[in-house]
């Protein structure tokens, strides 16, 4: 398919006036924006989590004090569980 200048010329033509035909009826409306109570909701409930910690200060302290004490202790089985199921991950994404 070719498509000629004139052709070319007349897209052009026709989408500029559309273009500009949208542009005036556009800035003749007035846009506002209101929030939903469900909106409202969702932005307190980002905001409170953000204040949050990352973690549990206490849960951190207690095992970094078991650690030092050689007082932590993960069963064997566990330990292999995760290196298993993380090979498995692994090999399923490659």
């Amino acid at each position: 398919m070719i498509i000629s200048r004139a052709e070319v010329r007349s897209a052009v033509s026709a989408y500029g006036k559309v273009k500009r035909k949208s542009s005036l009826t556009a800035s003749s409306e007035s846009d506002r924006l209101e929030a939903s109570s469900e909106g409202a909701s969702l932005s307190a409930l980002v905001s409170a989590t953000m204040q949050e910690p990352f973690y549990r200060q206490d849960v951190v302290e207690d095992l970094g004090r078991r650690i030092s004490e050689g007082r932590y202790f993960v069963p064997a089985e566990e330990i292999v569980d995760k290196m298993l199921g993380r090979l498995l991950v692994e090999s399923m994404v490659s």
